[in-house]
């Protein structure tokens, strides 16, 4: 997802007719300077487009990505119940609005648009992963694990289904098990916060409790790392 942020975004629409050839023009300039590689440019030209009353399931994305990196996620959730509305299929919105419910603690209520992209596309593996960080969040350790597990054979280096999995092997007391999960994300990213936290408990279960603690020292001077 992308996030954006220069003011609220008004979604309200004019009743004048637009120039559709203006406006596929517009999406194509969005499209290419996300392309570049520029991020934030993009969720401000698209930030700009829905303000115009142009409603395309890109723009609600893109913009709700600046509102996310901002921080601002209520706003962000407001911008993608507005596109889900007008496009309630789209699989990019239905997986930006489950991750937006899941970053503002509403993880059960993630699950139904995470449940209707899967529907409409049932190997897309990011879905199955962040539908199984939702189910564990609500303590549904089964359906997360079989969601993980999913994940990973379709896309066998999902980092978000590899350190679920290495955190249900801790929790269930296989930190070996959690360890080479967890190992095998941080190889990938390292210092990734979920995994870490897996690293950390494996070092405290088997008795190096300075390795935790320096563990958890650099990982609460993580920006990533929520409250």
């Amino acid at each position: 997802m992308t996030e954006f942020r220069s003011g609220p975004i008004s979604l309200s629409l004019g009743a004048r007719k637009r120039d559709a050839e203006a406006d596929r023009a517009r999406l194509r300039a969005i499209h290419d300077t996300l392309q570049s590689g520029d991020v934030a440019g993009a969720g401000r030209m698209a930030a700009d487009a829905l303000t115009s009353g142009h409603e395309h399931p890109m723009l609600f994305n893109l913009a709700a990505d600046r509102l996310e990196r901002e921080q601002r996620y209520e706003e962000a959730l407001a911008v993608l119940q507005r596109g889900h509305a007008l496009a309630p299929q789209d699989l990019g919105l239905n997986q930006a609005l489950g991750l937006c419910l899941h970053r503002l603690e509403r993880p059960a209520q993630a699950l139904a648009p995470y449940d209707a992209e899967l529907a409409a596309q049932t190997a897309f593996a990011p879905g199955h992963a962040a539908r199984g960080a939702s189910l564990e969040a609500i303590g549904d350790i089964g359906g997360a694990e079989a969601a993980y597990a999913r994940a990973v054979e379709l896309q066998p280096q999902s980092l978000v289904a590899l350190s679920g999995l290495a955190s249900i092997a801790g929790r269930r007391g296989r930190h070996a098990e959690a360890r080479g999960l967890a190992e095998r994300v941080v190889a990938g990213e390292p210092d990734y916060p979920d995994a870490v936290m897996v690293l950390a408990a494996a070092d405290l279960a088997e008795g190096r409790p300075g390795e935790s603690e320096a563990r958890l020292r650099r990982l609460m001077a993580d920006p990533r790392v929520t409250p």
